[in-house]
């Protein structure tokens, strides 16, 4: 068979070029010290690396979240820590104003450290990470406290509510006392008031029509048509101290909402403990009073359903609680209606692993008290409303009773301090749980990380010594390649004449 001199150069240049791919294939393995650069390489392993790859970058994320998380613990805990040590200042210098022998002189001197001390845990209270509150709830933006005045009552008959707002601002607690009985908007009503502990009065009138009274720096409103009587000095009567609080102005965990859409001449009304959106579809037409209903409830936003549900009565029960239907404007609802159970949560969470999350900031009412004006709500109440869990108000009241030289008052604020102090460890106890969860959180994430990175090395990664042998041995056959390609395209019929 003839064989061309065109054949000849064209099966060098193709042994040519394919050895040159084989040795540059080598040098990029070699360089990147990996086994699998292409799909092609190996499907099967490609596949797995994919899978570590994306598993990597995810537990990545995951230690990033443990980190910050555990950034906004440590702060918080390092703040209550300091906040349970000024708890102890404000004993011993309530215990040192429950003396008996003190002056007034000595105890008013007594209130200006207590009013350091407010002082000093508002600031604690309004400590920010990254500039972010830590203790507003979602309102990461604003302080979470501010300091208000507030007012203590010595009247057990009052009702609930009887001061509506106190405005100005005072540096000393205000003795407030009333010098005649009546009814507040109806009757003429004297009172009288002192900023100095007692030492000097002055004397104020309430005239009928009027709710207001002026306190020199400051002005206190009461409730209409409540009932006043004389204070005496032996005890009885209606007496108020006006003095600092702080006003918590973040958001809370208490309230659930609920909205509808469709069924709007019903009434729906959740009950029990959420921390996520809870979507009830209604699977039948009826009539609120005329049960059983038929309802389905998801937990992801409606991603999935859980179906075939029936109520005995207007009660459907879900996860962590029920929503109760009642006629309003009207009575009936419609198949594929819903309701949306939706938690006024505070919360700001973080994940740290596909199935779990961890609370980083707080609701600092629920820890440091304070008074607080809920949604919808006209003025500011204690929250909470016991004064063995409100640190703040207990403090409050304490500074009043210490300025305004009450015995009596100050030695109930000894007694609930210890309850306060309980509860604020408490609640550092639980910031502190959360932190060791976060870190053990964190050990498991970069156990598995670590693992993650074995595996995809076992898949992807190629051994050193075969690289080597396998570029020397692609070097030597493109050597001898190019050797045998340089001496056929030498050849012609000179050589052989």
């Amino acid at each position: 068979m003839r064989i061309s001199t065109n054949q000849l150069f064209n099966m060098s240049f193709n042994n040519l070029s394919s050895a040159m791919s084989n040795l540059a294939e080598a040098s990029n393995r070699n360089s990147s010290h990996k086994r699998v650069l292409l799909p092609s390489d190996d499907p099967a392993a490609m596949g797995g690396i994919i899978n570590c790859r994306s598993f990597g970058l995810e537990t990545g994320q995951f230690i990033k979240n443990i980190d910050t998380a555990s950034s906004w613990l440590s702060l918080a805990d390092g703040v209550l820590q300091q906040v349970s040590t000024d708890i102890g200042r404000i004993k011993s210098l309530a215990e040192q104003a429950a003396t008996g022998t003190l002056t007034l002189d000595q105890r008013r001197a007594i209130g200006k450290n207590l009013r350091g001390v407010m002082a000093n845990l508002l600031n604690k209270s309004n400590s920010e990470f990254g500039g972010k509150s830590i203790f507003a709830g979602h309102k990461l933006d604003s302080n979470a406290y501010e300091e208000v005045l507030g007012a203590t009552t010595t009247d057990p008959s009052l009702p609930a509510g009887s001061v509506v707002a106190i405005k100005g601002a005072s540096e000393v607690s205000i003795d407030v006392r009333f010098t005649s009985s009546g009814t507040v908007g109806t009757d003429t009503l004297t009172y009288k008031y002192s900023s100095d502990g007692g030492k000097t009065w002055q004397n104020g009138t309430l005239n009928p029509g009027d709710t207001e009274l002026d306190l020199g720096p400051a002005t206190m409103e009461l409730k209409n048509s409540i009932a006043v009587k004389e204070y005496a000095d032996t005890g009885g009567g209606t007496r108020f101290i006006v003095r600092p609080a702080l006003e918590y102005r973040g958001d809370d965990n208490d309230d659930l909402n609920v909205v509808k859409y469709g069924a709007n001449g019903l009434n729906a009304k959740a009950d029990g403990q959420f921390v996520k959106d809870i979507l009830i579809q209604i699977d039948k037409d009826g009539n609120v009073n005329s049960p059983p209903f038929t309802y389905s409830y998801s937990l992801d936003n409606g991603a999935t359903w859980v179906h075939s549900n029936v109520s005995a009565d207007s009660r459907l029960e879900v996860p962590g609680g029920s929503l109760t239907l009642s006629s309003g404007t009207g009575a009936t609802f419609l198949k594929g209606e819903q309701f949306v159970i939706r938690p006024n949560t505070a919360d700001l969470r973080l994940d740290i692993s596909r199935n779990q999350s961890i609370r980083v900031n707080h609701v600092g009412k629920d820890i440091l008290g304070g008074v607080y004006q809920k949604p919808g709500q006209q003025n500011s109440t204690p929250s909470p409303e016991d004064d063995e869990r409100n640190l703040f108000e207990t403090l409050g009241k304490l500074i009043g009773y210490v300025e305004t030289n009450d015995l009596s008052g100050i030695g109930n604020c000894v007694e609930k301090l210890k309850s306060v102090h309980e509860h604020v460890e408490m609640k550092a106890a639980e910031v502190g749980a959360r932190m060791n969860r976060a870190a053990g959180a964190k050990q498991l994430a970069e156990v598995r990380k670590d693992n993650n990175t074995v595996l995809m090395s076992s898949l992807e990664d190629a051994d050193i010594g075969e690289l080597l042998n396998e570029l020397n041995k692609c070097k030597l056959i493109y050597e001898s390649v190019a050797r045998s390609s340089r001496m056929v395209t030498e050849m012609s019929i000179l050589n052989f004449m």
